[in-house]
Formats: structure tokens, sequence, C-alpha cells
């Protein structure tokens, strides 16, 4: 139902909102507490994408790989930003404000779902798969719209504990839930039922959080605050889905469904980095800033605690992409066996883009806290027409290693831009970035003399 009135509403407090220490005050503990769930929740992942591609062949993660950028799809171009808007608005730990953004987002979910199945039939015919898959998937947006907002006001609090520790208990039931779908199923229909299940597990997770009593409810004016706001979330994620996951669907066309889950598996590895710098960056540093509004662009000791603590993650990242960009193909051997050999070379050029987009999550949080969304969706729509741009010439110029250049030149322009108007707002970390990128050519370039020095060859020696 609609109410007209947003001051009469209750607020959901935190009990130990009143002594708990200020996030300039504990920013640093809370970075750890993020990194390190996320290294859990990360291991978690890797270890059940490992499994996986023992138990399934490369054909059938190829599948996954259309049906998973299908649902993100659907989901990411109708995005409300429920969290950004809690997060963001004075009214965020409302009641009210709180059921009007749960409403409104399982509205959102059955429409996107309803759209999903429609569309099933054409998209399966173009990618030449079964459509019961991008059917069954589509149930996965309206299943995840359940979820509580608990997660949302964890997130306002900068209550990094409790979010990251359900995150990582909902892996572990993923794992499991995976895991026993391939061993006994042995199909496609392992991890494409893995994907709901799991989804679904979340969703009833986040009600372990403390949350307001949950009932359908839109109040008008703040109804018109979220959709004001959301309208520039909606283009940053359309898009950053449209960036994300084009080599997907470009690739999902022009070449085989083996080569596709070779390349789905190289992609994952590559990505783990920036999705824990994501993490980091709309958990600790965009609320971090928000709260500090205006006075954050000034020389202020936020300012430069957030400067150290993101100069010490960045370290670690960089020690970490460098390492494995050079034993890339090591790895892969061994962990995954002679049918993903080729996923070495992708992962090293993979995280020449995936280093580039650390930066630009982090430099993203601040530019969203300082509330100017639309600079956002603008550097990803420029990011979106540059994958889109040098993704065909790539291919069709050098194969697959040409496609795949696509991503580091993609997140160079949306580096560019977010550069630009982190200037104007005055919170930019270039200096920072130029010396820690050198760092990494540092790191990459130790490692392969050695290798060199060792005689066991080239990184990319496998590419094609």
């Amino acid at each position: 139902m609609l109410h007209g009135n947003a001051d009469q509403s209750m607020t959901v407090k935190d009990p130990d909102t009143a002594s708990a220490p200020s996030p300039s005050a504990s920013i640093g503990s809370k970075s750890l507490w993020t990194i390190g769930t996320y290294v859990g929740s990360a291991g978690i992942r890797f270890g059940s994408n490992v499994v996986l591609s023992r138990l399934l062949g490369p054909e059938i993660l190829g599948v996954v790989v259309i049906a998973q950028a299908v649902r993100m799809g659907c989901d990411l171009l109708t995005d409300l930003g429920p969290e950004q808007n809690v997060v963001h608005s004075p009214h965020g730990e409302d009641e009210r404000f709180l059921n009007t953004v749960w409403t409104l987002q399982i509205l959102r979910g059955l429409l996107v779902s309803l759209a999903c199945l429609a569309l099933s039939p054409v998209l399966a015919h173009f990618y030449r798969i079964d459509v019961g898959v991008l059917m069954v998937v589509s149930a996965a947006p309206l299943v995840n719209s359940f979820m509580s907002t608990s997660i949302f006001s964890a997130a306002k609090r900068m209550d990094v504990k409790a979010r990251n520790m359900l995150e990582l208990g909902a892996e572990a039931v993923g794992l499991v839930i995976n895991v026993a779908l391939a061993v006994s199923l042995r199909s496609v229909w392992a991890p494409i039922l893995g994907i709901v299940l799991s989804v679904a597990a979340r969703s009833a997770l986040t009600y372990r959080l403390p949350h307001p009593r949950h009932r359908f409810l839109i109040d008008r004016a703040h109804a018109a605050q979220i959709l004001g706001f959301s309208k520039w979330i909606m283009l940053s994620s359309v898009s950053f889905y449209a960036a994300i996951f084009a080599d997907r669907l470009y690739l999902g066309r022009v070449v085989s469904l083996a080569t596709l889950g070779v390349f789905g598996l190289a992609k994952v590895v590559s990505e783990l980095p920036a999705t824990v710098a994501g993490r980091l960056a709309f958990q600790i540093v965009f609320p971090f800033v928000a709260q500090h509004g205006d006075a954050f662009g000034t020389a202020t000791p936020a300012r430069k605690e957030l400067g150290r603590m993101r100069g010490l993650f960045l370290l670690l990242v960089l020690a970490g992409i460098g390492t494995v960009m050079a034993w890339s193909d090591w790895a892969v051997r061994l962990l995954y066996g002679h049918r993903y050999a080729e996923a070495g070379w992708m992962v090293t050029l993979l995280l020449v883009g995936g280093w580039i987009s650390v930066l630009c999550s982090l430099n993203e949080a601040t530019v969203f806290g300082r509330g100017a969304p639309r600079n956002v969706g603008f550097a990803n729509l420029l990011r979106f027409g540059t994958m889109a741009a040098v993704l065909p010439v790539g291919f069709h110029a050098l194969g697959l290693p040409g496609a795949l250049l696509a991503l580091p030149a993609s997140e160079l322009m949306r580096y560019a831009i977010l550069l630009k108007a982190q200037r104007r707002l005055r919170t930019t970390f270039v200096a920072q970035d130029v010396a820690l990128s050198l760092a990494l050519l540092v790191v990459f370039g130790g490692w392969v003399l050695l290798r060199l020095t060792l005689g066991l060859g080239e990184p990319w020696q496998l590419m094609g």
C-alpha cells in the first residue's frame, strides 16, 4: 500500500552504536575484517571451482558462463541500488524507508524474473543452448529479491564483521550445494540448480542479522528519493554489466562452448582481486567517505588514514597479482588439469586489466561517497564503449588474445574518467596508483626473469 508521510517513521538502531568507535578510528580493523573474511570466501569459491572443473567438462562450464551472464544482465539492467540508497540516505535507518526499499526490490525482482523467462527462448536459440537452462536461472532475481535489508543496514553502520561473516557462511553453504549436485548429477543441471539454490540460501541467511519487521509498504516520499538516486545507479549498473559481461556474451557466439568454459574459468580467477577490492570499496571506503562529506576533499586526518589503508591493501594485491601472472600456467595445470591448460595464459593477460579494475573500484567508491554517481555511470558507459569496440577488432586481428586486450583497454578508459571526477572533487590518489603500478611491473618482471633463468619459459607460451 501507499503512504504519503515519510516523517512519522520508526528507526532501526544498533544498540552498540553509541559506544562504537568512530569509522575513522577503526577503518584499519574493519579493512582487516573485510579482507580476512574475503580470503576465506575466495578460498571456498576457488575450491568449488577446482572441484567442479574436475567433475564437469569445459562444455558444461561454457553453458554456465552464458547462463550467469544472462542472469546478471536481467538483474543489473534494472538495478535500483538498494544498498547505496540505504547508505547514502539520511533516512537509511528508518523502518519505513527500509520497508519501502524491501518492497521495491521484491516488485523489481518479480518483473525481472518474468522478463528473463520471456526472453529465454530467444536467447537460448541465439547461443544454441537448452532453453530449460535459462528458464530455471530466470527464478534467481526473484529469489534474491526476498533478502532482508539487514545487510544494507550493516553496510551503513560499517558493521563489516557481521556482513562478511554472513557472506562467508553463504559461500560455505553454496559450496556444499554445488559439490553435492555435481557429484550426484554430473550434468549441466548441477551448476544451474546450484545457482538458484545458492541464491536462496544467501537470501535466507540475511534474516539472521538484525532487521526491522519486514512488511509490504511503499512510502511515496521515500520511494521518490530512492528512485531519484537510483536513476544514476541504474545507469552505472547497466554500463557496468555491459563492460563486465560483454566479453562473455560476444565470445559465447564466436567460440566453442569448450573454449568459452576455459575462458570463464580464467575470468573467475582473474576477477578475484577486483572482487575483494569492490567489497572493500563499498563496505569501507564508500560509507567512510560519505560520512565525512565535503570535508573529505581536504587534507584531513580521515583522508590520510584512508590513503594509508589503501596503500597497504594495494601492496598486498600487487604482490599477489604479480606472482599469479608469472606462474598462472603452472598453477592451472596443477589444479585444473590438462583440459583447462590454456586458461593459464588467459589469466596472465586478464590480470593486467584486473589490476586497473582494482584501482578503479577504490576510486569509484570515493566518487560515490561524495554523492556523484553520474560520474561513475559515465565512466562505466565509456568503459563499455571501449570494450565493445576493441572486442571484435581484436578478435578478428589476433584471435582470442586480441579479444582479451579489450579488458585492460576498457579499464584504462574507466580509470581516466574517474580520475577527472576525482580531481574535481579533490579526492585523487593518482600518485599512489602510478607508484604501485610500477611496483607491480617490478614484481612480475622479477618472477619472469627467474623463470627464464631456470629454463621454465614464459607464462604466456601456450598463447594461441
